[in-house]
């Protein structure tokens, strides 16, 4: 919290920022104010003081904004888990599209048309997933803007499963403190009150941890996995798998702590709107990037379209081999690989995609970009979590692609997150030139399936 002692300024707001602040201005410099809302006049104290622009927190609403409302959590304002639940779902749907609007423009030179966002189907109790920290025995979120935990027994945003498991998470936290780093909570399954942990710990494995684990599982019977990593090393007990749903009837599984996406529902709207933007075909070759356990390949493959799909972790990889086995489709071939490198491999294989599909972490994918263009692909549905690399990626892909659909999601409400699907068209001769047609789908397929068992195996 601020120093009540602290000079106060007065100022006007104008927009939210990517970030939890929105921005105003003092004396020909920006002011980025954590706690205030578009459009108000609020006293604030500087938390930070630079040459051109600087970081506050509001500490007096003087005329609040019409977009404010007051808080449900009772964590807030201390916690930084939900830096935009004072302003209403309506008001942080539309600061979202105008932050991917002004990130494309400023970013990339795009002046593109961005969808409205589609709002998540909850606005509460829509994470499936949840991780905390940890400090003395206790479990909970960072403050805003510092490593000063706020202990919490309850969280809004969770699902029922992952929010009871908030009291089991706090007794591993205690029997394994003061190693315990991080603690996640996930719903096992697509119904059901059934949890799996996954865990960070300090340090090499401690054989004296063991008795404490196994005491712990005992008094948990909700937990029916736990996975516990370190530096090196990772032990599981029990079943560390959970369910995803990418689309109604279609249950995957994945060990924990692979990635999935925390918001189930909202990610059957980003599902459905990859699928949407590919238009697969029977005969169309689908090439996935960054593809986890299968969010995207195995409803792709259930459209009949053959897909390649390609990830880095073996466990994912593994899973997403293990998840296509189960659905019918043509065979689907899984690379375990850095994308950029697979990338490569596949253009020295003369395979030749109709469509690429590719969601990256946060940082963005500029390591493919190149091998992009090569391969030139007729058509690029890139999925971003971050507006300022996906511009920036769409910089260097637009000297080849033109973007014609920007549809923005919200796949983390009360937060500043945004989920992006772009769609971008080759604007030259959609096919590699020298590649024929009998390549991209005939004499390809026998080696791809040769591929998929010798790694399946």
């Amino acid at each position: 919290m601020p120093d009540a002692d602290l000079p106060r300024i007065r100022l006007t707001t104008a927009e939210m920022a990517y970030g939890p602040h929105a921005v105003g201005r003092h004396g020909g410099k920006v002011v980025f104010v954590r706690g205030a809302a578009p459009d108000e006049d609020v006293e604030v104290v500087l938390r930070e003081d630079h040459r051109r622009y600087a970081f506050a927190d509001a500490v007096a609403v003087v005329r609040p904004s019409a977009e404010r409302r007051l808080p449900p959590c009772p964590y807030l304002p201390a916690c930084g888990g939900c830096p935009w639940q004072h302003l209403t779902y309506a008001a942080q749907l539309a600061a979202k599209r105008r932050i991917v609007e002004e990130q494309l423009r400023r970013i990339a030179g795009l002046d593109v048309a961005v969808d409205p966002v589609l709002a998540s189907p909850h606005e509460f109790g829509y994470r499936r997933r949840i991780k905390l920290r940890t400090a003395g025995g206790e479990i909970g979120y960072y403050a805003g803007a510092s490593h000063d935990l706020v202990p919490v027994s309850h969280c809004l945003l969770a699902e029922s499963a992952a929010d009871a498991g908030l009291t089991a998470a706090a007794a591993l936290t205690r029997a394994l403190q003061p190693r315990l780093r991080r603690v996640e909570l996930i719903g096992k399954a697509t119904n059901g009150d059934a949890l799996v942990i996954a865990a960070e710990l300090q340090g090499a494995w401690d054989a004296r941890d063991e008795g404490a684990v196994r005491d712990w599982l005992a008094a948990c019977p909700s937990v029916r996995g736990l996975a516990l990593r370190g530096r090196g090393w990772q032990r599981c007990w029990g079943d560390v798998r959970v369910e995803i749903e990418p689309e109604p009837g279609l249950v995957l599984h994945a060990h924990a702590p692979a990635f999935t996406q925390v918001n189930p529902d909202a990610n059957r709207l980003l599902v459905g709107t990859v699928i949407r933007f590919v238009e697969p075909e029977p005969n169309h070759l689908v090439l996935d990037l960054y593809a986890g356990v299968g969010n995207f390949s195995v409803p792709l493959k259930r459209c009949g379209a053959t897909v390649i799909a390609v990830e880095q972790d073996r466990q994912a990889a593994a899973d997403a081999t293990a998840n296509q086995g189960r659905h019918p489709g043509p065979i689907m071939r899984v690379i375990a690989d850095r994308a950029e490198r697979a990338l490569e491999r596949l253009i020295g294989e003369g395979v030749q995609p109709d469509a690429v599909v590719l969601d990256p972490p946060r940082s963005g994918a500029a390591a493919c970009v190149d091998g992009l263009l090569r391969l030139a692909p007729a058509r690029l549905v890139y999925v971003a979590c971050d507006p300022a690399t996906l511009a920036r990626d769409l910089a260097r892909l637009q000297t080849r692609y033109r973007i014609d659909a920007v549809q923005p999601l919200d796949m983390f409400p009360h937060t500043y997150h945004v989920e992006i699907v772009v769609r971008a068209t080759l604007s030259c001769d959609s096919q590699t030139p020298g590649v024929s047609s009998a390549r991209r789908h005939g004499s390809a397929e026998p080696s791809r399936r040769r591929r998929t068992r010798r790694r399946t195996s």
